[in-house]
């Protein structure tokens, strides 16, 4: 391309491939690598598209800074446009928080602070931009979400793909009336159809910070149409409405970010960084070097694809130094497998670990040479010995006449061809030996006491062609409450290769691959499982289990929806999805769906939560009284005292809202919300010794995230 030579394709997107290049000037000298950027074949005539594509270069060849991806060519290679762009190496930070959701976690907040900081930094560049002439460019992003913010193994943050962006000067990529970008992280006046500025960029900063702050969207709803307009209504609820922890100062700089007015807004992304960056405490930036290490965490070195996707890229480049590697031989992994691993050598291949049937590209292993083929010597042996046979020396002994001085070694040979009979023949009957039945092999993992003895009785059962699909769904129940959720999918993986249509297989795979934090593999299974019954609720509650352990509130709510349509009335749904709404902010639907619920069973837990609904409502004394009703059905329930503690401290009445508090924490002391309300309580009060005290208490109780609740006590101070 150009004067690029392309070496192999290392990304695939909807529009474009990347390439790794190295550019060649006229005498021959080589260049550092690149990414070589070029259309797909099938899009190089659409106008709109290469409009697109080439607005991407211009503008971002405009913007240098350490933030922003360096564009280095914008070249034609016939009617073919290209961007050839600096190499870089990581993840998106879409990619990060997709990955920590994954393994049940979210992005820690200094993390994303970091992330945004920086990004933040090369988009305001992006802002300040000007022409040669001086006169400001006033670019806009327009697409600023975590999908175009690349994260660099080496903690480097950089902006990308300015594909929809717009300068003054410059025009840009989109059609006039066409609404571009992800509608999630649109601005109020983008959506409206009004002239925007760099704040609708801010507006999308404020998103992502929120969406870190609350685990959810500030703006949020079923289909497209009703986000848009949640969005030009302009009103999300303050994060502190779903995590009190959340410190106040952190949360105004994000309400300031999403006004729905720009003039509201900060009046710059500098603005932005400089309010993030001096809260500190439990919002104190993570260092670069801490988030090279958090990328190395969830992506590993060796076990990143689009690590070494790039890797292998960079030894098949020519420019290398080089021949590319090649494969020389295959050696079996362990004596006796059949397993075999292909090994490669070429200068500068670095080591990696390899599986069988897997290409390593570490250099080839010594590899035992037989005695025939050694130099001679004194020592050496009269007769070849059996290691000599088994490592695979080039004669064929069988029938051949005896040198003279040696003995025959047809003896040897036929001993050790009727030894591997014989074992063979063991084996065979080792593989079809009888075992017990089905039904014995479950009646005693029933009966046994230990994970350990219970997998072992179960251990094959998937592969028994006489158990029927009950008692795999049996073996499958008694594995996943016993916690052995990888044997499970094991046993599951069997199950729907033998019934493919039975439900209970798929269901079993999906509950399995959950807990195993297999999120792609529970997705299938029950993408399958809603196939063969679509009024199964099941599929939909297992689908709200797996978004919800992976930080996706919107998605489970949405399966929840779905279940509740079709069943309103369930005792598995309707409290389920109405407390889910509570906590998401959704107040007037978790009303709708609580009161409805409640009308019908006296629910302690949903009279809980119908009870905080009304206090966010400003329904107090009403709140009082659900909340009092839930405790006289359940005393027990330490969320109902919790949420009475809040009542009552706004209604004024401290001391019986620290009663509250109390019970709530000798119900659940693993639950550190009590705690901290009461910290705040007492800072509330300016009782200091109090303050102390639960400070101390939280420290003994929650080492592990002493600092982080100890700034939240002294954020209520």
């Amino acid at each position: 391309m150009g004067r690029y030579r392309l070496s192999a394709r290392i990304a695939t997107g909807g529009m474009a491939e990347v390439y790794l290049g190295r550019h060649i000037d006229e005498n021959g000298q080589r260049g550092p690598a690149v990414a070589v950027k070029r259309l797909m074949p099938h899009l190089a005539t659409d106008r709109r598209v290469v409009q697109m594509f080439l607005n991407e270069a211009r503008i971002t060849a405009q913007v240098r800074h350490p933030n922003v991806v360096t564009i280095l060519e914008l070249g034609m290679e016939g009617t073919e446009p290209f961007i050839a762009m600096e190499l870089l190496e990581g993840r998106s930070f879409a990619e990060l928080r997709q990955e920590a959701a994954e393994h049940g976690q979210r992005v820690p907040l200094g993390i994303t602070l970091r992330v945004l900081v920086e990004a933040c930094r090369g988009l305001d560049a992006a802002h300040r931009a000007v022409d040669e002439e001086g006169r400001p460019l006033r670019i806009v992003h327009r697409d600023f979400t975590p999908d175009n913010i690349h994260v660099g193994v080496n903690g480097e943050v950089k902006v990308i793909d300015f594909g929809i962006a717009k300068a003054e000067s410059l025009g840009s990529g989109t059609e006039p009336g066409v609404l571009k970008g992800k509608f999630f992280y649109m601005s109020p006046e983008m959506i409206a159809g009004r002239q925007v500025d760099h704040r609708a960029d801010l507006f999308a900063a404020g998103v992502m910070l929120y969406e870190q702050l609350c685990g959810r969207r500030p703006f949020t709803g079923m289909t497209a149409e009703e986000v848009l307009g949640r969005i030009a209504e302009g009103r999300p609820k303050p994060p502190t409405a779903f995590d009190p922890s959340v410190p106040a100062a952190l949360e105004l700089v994000c309400l300031t970010a999403l006004a729905r007015d720009p003039a509201a807004r900060f009046d710059s992304l500098e603005s932005f960084i400089d309010a993030m960056e001096a809260i500190g405490g439990a919002a104190e930036v993570a260092t670069t070097e801490q988030l090279a290490a958090y990328v190395d965490t969830l992506f590993p070195p060796d076990r990143d694809s689009k690590r070494l996707a790039l890797r292998r890229a960079r030894l098949a480049d020519p420019s290398h130094g080089g021949t590319p590697p090649r494969p020389i031989r295959l050696v079996p992994e362990q004596p006796g497998s059949t397993g075999v691993s292909v090994y490669v050598e070429g200068p500068g291949v670095p080591p990696a670990v390899h599986r069988p049937g897997e290409i390593s590209w570490g250099p080839a292993p010594k590899v035992p040479v037989p005695p025939e083929e050694a130099p001679a010597s004194a020592t050496a042996p009269s007769s070849p010995s059996a290691s000599a046979v088994a490592a695979g020396a080039p004669d064929s002994f069988i029938g051949k006449a005896s040198a003279p001085g040696k003995r025959s070694r047809v003896g040897p040979i036929l001993v050790g061809v009727l030894a591997l009979g014989a074992l063979g023949g063991g084996g065979a009957w080792f593989m079809t030996r009888p075992v017990s039945p089905p039904a014995a092999r479950l009646a005693k993992a029933e009966a046994a006491s230990s994970t350990e003895a219970k997998v072992a009785a179960l251990a094959g059962l998937g592969l028994d062609t006489r158990a029927t699909a009950k008692e795999l769904a049996r073996a499958g129940a008694l594995l996943l409450a016993a916690g052995a959720h990888a044997p499970a999918l094991e046993l599951a993986e069997s199950y729907t290769s033998r019934f493919p249509k039975d439900v209970e297989a798929h269901l079993l795979a999906a509950r399995a691959a959950t807990e195993l934090r297999l999120g792609k593999r529970a997705e299938r299974a029950l993408d399958e499982a809603t196939a063969l019954a679509p009024r199964d609720l099941r599929p939909l509650l297992a689908m709200a289990e797996l978004r919800e352990r992976q930080g996706d509130i919107p998605g489970a709510l949405a399966a929840l929806a779905k279940a509740h349509a079709q069943k309103p009335r369930s005792a598995e749904v309707a409290p389920r999805y109405g407390r889910l709404l509570s906590q998401s902010g959704r107040l007037d639907e978790a009303s709708t769906v609580l009161a409805a619920w409640t009308r019908e069973h006296d629910d302690a837990a949903c009279l809980a939560e119908l009870g905080f609904v009304r206090f966010r409502q400003q329904r107090v004394d009403e709140a009082a009284s659900l909340l009092r009703r839930a405790i006289r059905k359940d005393a027990r329930l330490a969320v109902a005292h919790y949420y009475l503690g809040a009542v009552l401290f706004r209604q004024g009445d401290t001391s019986a809202a620290e009663r509250a508090y109390q019970e709530a924490d000798r119900l659940a002391p693993q639950d550190p919300r009590a705690l901290t309300a009461r910290c705040q309580l007492h800072a509330h009060t300016g009782n200091a010794a109090a303050v102390d005290a639960v400070k101390r208490a939280l420290a003994e109780r929650f080492p592990d995230r002493a600092n982080t609740l100890a700034a939240e006590c002294s954020s209520g101070n």
